[in-house]
């Protein structure tokens, strides 16, 4: 199947007149063998000699005769003879070969053709590769007016062609010429004659001058050959443009350009090499190279191929070149964390991680990152640390806190400070907090203070502990932090009296520690107890008593009653009957405690100890508090101390005797009938399972219990009994008695007796 690819492929040879480089590609035609104005080139026609017969190719003067291609005869002047003759079929002339893989379709000539003789032929003819001998012509020896030469013409010269005429034939498949697939162009002078020809030394016998060719030829094949060579583009990530070179041959007419596609069909480069359509191969073979540009490609994984074109255009299939991995974009923002956190440490190594997570796909790996520290808080002008840490970096921070900002670099290359991550905090802590007692304040003495200097993470907390000296026993003390202090209170009320060594130990926020037994000022930390004043309160219920005295009145003696207060620790109360307590609050001085706040605590068998009340001493250091007996408990004043004075208690113990109602009925009743002794406990409430109540009656002068029971939820209890061996009249006097139990708060009490009248039978 014939291509005929794009464009014309001409060779031309000397050329009567310019022809533009818009018209020429206009035109789609090309140029070879150009000559004009004594330049150009010629090299398309080679030179076939023969004897007696000359060939010119260069631009210059060639006697009379016009410039160009020219072929002629001439005076053989290796014999040195002024004339002789020719053998018969001598000829010598031009030839033009199509390149391989090409064939001549059409020329295109103007020039002068003319002979002396007859004996002679100036001739343009074809030829293919199957046919190697001249075949027809296609300027033969044919006069202008288009008889044939005779022997009888005179010797003068006859034109053959018209000069200057351009002659257009049609080769190709043209069965005029009996050549279908031409392929060599021969310009060429011939003796003719048999008995040979002759030659005039003064002027040629023939000639033939070509002054404008131009040959068409269809380049039928693409180039051979097209291979990637080398060049940087391959065997890793790129993010800028690179070179591929490659070798490219075409035998017809040369390479003309080459580009280089992705798989996508998009066009990555291109070059186009200077071809001289003045060379029978216009376009150059052999080696090359592209410049790639990565902004034409897509992102990631990609084949690259190339495709060669040649001076015609005929176009080779595609080739692979390689496989090109194209990353321009930097690694964005990576979430960075520190193993063991942020928090304050003792040591200065810090690894610190992050995930390539959102670098996965087809892009460029995580090859490294680059870092930058800087002080916390601070203006910071450091310059980055590479690392060709992937996912961790570890670091030895600076004491204090320290900024760490990063940014990740790809295997391309590609990185950008401004995609840095948010920063972690480092914080390194080599010093221990330095410690020191305080000496206590003298408004406050049992405070203890432990100042801590820490430079770096600051206090953390820590502990104070006191031992009595000698022990060899140190207990803790309740211990707080306030900013940089460890404060603790010694209960010198509960400790004996005596010296005490003090000894503190703290920690800071990165865990180093330090302990001390000194004051501020260096000296031991020891401390004499008690620290405040001792105090004491007494208390008691408030009575009185009668007195007897003898006193002297008038100069006699006599003797007198008065009643005098009491206060007692401890008293008995009947139940529901006001109660007066006082007493007095003083210092170890025996001075009076004025406005002190005095708290009265009370328990009982029922009831744990609660605050029932809040009283306050007067100027006197004295205080009064009343109740009433509600149940049998111990009342607790509570003196709680003050920074200065030391707490005191004193109890009061409240007896009161459970109570109840009794009565008979009737009250009056006769042998053999019955009593109902009924009553309700006064002391409530009644334990869950009900009160024990006892029943007694006199007898032989003393009271016996005759029967027991038990009282309702609501305190109601109810005894029946029956009279039966009672003689006369006879009183009886009858009680209930309640003893104390277990649970129940309150003493045993009696009821008051009632007296029921029985008429018995007569006795003898």
């Amino acid at each position: 199947m014939q291509l005929r690819v794009g464009g014309l492929l001409a060779v031309a040879a000397v050329a009567t007149a310019l022809v533009s480089a818009s018209s020429t590609q206009a035109s789609q035609s090309v140029w070879l063998g150009f000559c004009q104005a004594g330049a150009g080139s010629v090299e398309g026609f080679a030179a076939s000699p023969g004897r007696g017969v000359i060939n010119r190719r260069d631009c210059g003067e060639v006697g009379t005769v016009r410039d160009g291609l020219m072929t002629r005869t001439a005076v053989d002047s290796v014999r040195g003879r002024r004339s002789f003759r020719v053998a018969y079929r001598e000829a010598a002339g031009l030839v033009f070969q199509a390149p391989p893989g090409t064939v001549i379709k059409q020329v295109r000539w103007g020039g002068e053709a003319k002979r002396k003789s007859c004996d002679w032929r100036a001739q343009l003819r074809i030829a293919d590769e199957q046919q190697p001998a001249v075949k027809n012509a296609l300027l033969a020896g044919h006069r202008r007016d288009g008889k044939r030469c005779a022997d009888r013409d005179p010797m003068t010269f006859h034109t053959m062609k018209r000069p200057r005429k351009i002659h257009t034939y049609s080769l190709l498949g043209n069965p005029k010429y009996g050549v279908p697939r031409p392929k060599t162009l021969y310009q060429r002078v011939i003796c003719v004659s048999r008995d040979g020809c002759p030659l005039d030394p003064r002027r040629p016998m023939a000639y033939i001058v070509t002054e404008n060719i131009r040959i068409e030829i269809v380049d039928e094949q693409p180039p051979a050959q097209l291979a990637a060579t080398s060049g940087d583009l391959f065997g890793g990530w790129i993010n800028s443009d690179r070179t591929l070179t490659y070798a490219a041959a075409d035998a017809g007419s040369g390479v003309r350009s080459v580009r280089a596609l992705n798989e996508s069909g998009v066009e990555l480069a291109s070059v186009t090499n200077d071809c001289i359509f003045t060379r029978p191969v216009p376009c150059p073979n052999g080696a090359g190279s592209l410049g790639i540009s990565v902004r034409q490609a897509r992102q990631g994984t990609q084949n690259v191929a190339l495709q060669a074109f040649d001076a015609a255009d005929n176009p080779t299939g595609l080739v692979h070149a390689g496989t090109m991995q194209v990353d321009t974009l930097a690694p964005g923002a990576a979430a960075v964390s520190v193993d063991g956190g942020s928090a304050w440490r003792n040591t200065a190594s810090h690894t610190l991680r992050w995930s390539n997570a959102d670098n996965a796909g087809d892009v460029a790996p995580i090859t490294g990152a680059r870092y930058r520290v800087c002080p916390k808080d601070s203006r910071c002008d450091a310059a980055p640390v590479s690392s060709g840490s992937t996912d961790r970096l570890t670091i030895d921070a600076a004491p204090g806190e320290t900024d760490v900002t990063l940014w990740r670099i790809d295997a391309a290359g590609n990185e950008n400070p401004a995609n840095a991550s948010v920063p972690v905090t480092l914080r390194y802590d080599p010093e221990p907090p330095q410690l020191g007692f305080e000496p206590p304040p003298v408004a406050d003495p049992t405070l203890v203070s432990v100042l801590a200097t820490d430079r770096f993470s600051g206090l953390a907390g820590g502990q104070i502990e006191l031992s009595r000296q000698g022990s060899g026993l140190w207990q803790g003390l309740l211990t707080r932090q306030e900013g940089s202090k460890l404060l603790a209170r010694i209960d010198d009320a509960s400790l004996p009296p005596g010296t005490y060594l003090l000894r503190a130990s703290a920690r800071d926020q990165a865990a180093n520690q330090n302990s001390t037994d000194r004051w501020v000022d260096g000296r031991p930390a020891v401390i004499n107890l008690p620290l405040r004043v001792p105090t004491a309160i007494h208390a008691g219920v408030i009575g009185s008593r009668i007195e007897h005295t003898t006193v002297e009145r008038g100069g006699k003696r006599r003797r007198i009653r008065r009643r005098v207060p009491t206060s007692e620790p401890s008293a008995r109360i009947a139940f529901g009957r006001d109660v007066q307590i006082g007493g007095r609050l003083e210092n170890r001085d025996g001075r009076p405690l004025p406005d002190a706040e005095v708290q009265v605590l009370s328990r009982s068998a029922t009831s744990p100890e609660q605050l029932v009340g809040v009283i306050r001493t007067d100027a006197q250091g004295n205080y009064s508090y009343g109740t009433k007996a509600t149940s049998t408990r111990t009342l607790r004043f509570v003196y709680q101390g003050s920074p200065l004075t030391l707490p005191t208690a004193s109890e009061v113990g409240l007896f009161v005797p459970a109570a109840s109602t009794i009565r008979a009925k009737p009250r009056r009743v006769r042998n053999g009938q019955a009593v109902h002794f009924v009553g309700r406990l006064r002391s409530l409430p009644a334990p869950p399972a009900g009160k024990l109540v006892e029943l007694q009656v006199v007898l032989s002068g003393r009271w016996q219990t005759f029967r027991t029971t038990l009282t309702d939820g609501e305190g109601h209890w109810r005894v029946p009994y029956r009279f039966r061996r009672t003689c006369g009249l006879t009183r009886y006097r009858f009680r209930a008695r309640l003893p104390a139990e277990t649970g129940y708060p309150f003493e045993t009490g009696l009821a008051r007796p009632v007296e029921v009248k029985v008429r018995g039978r007569r006795c003898g």
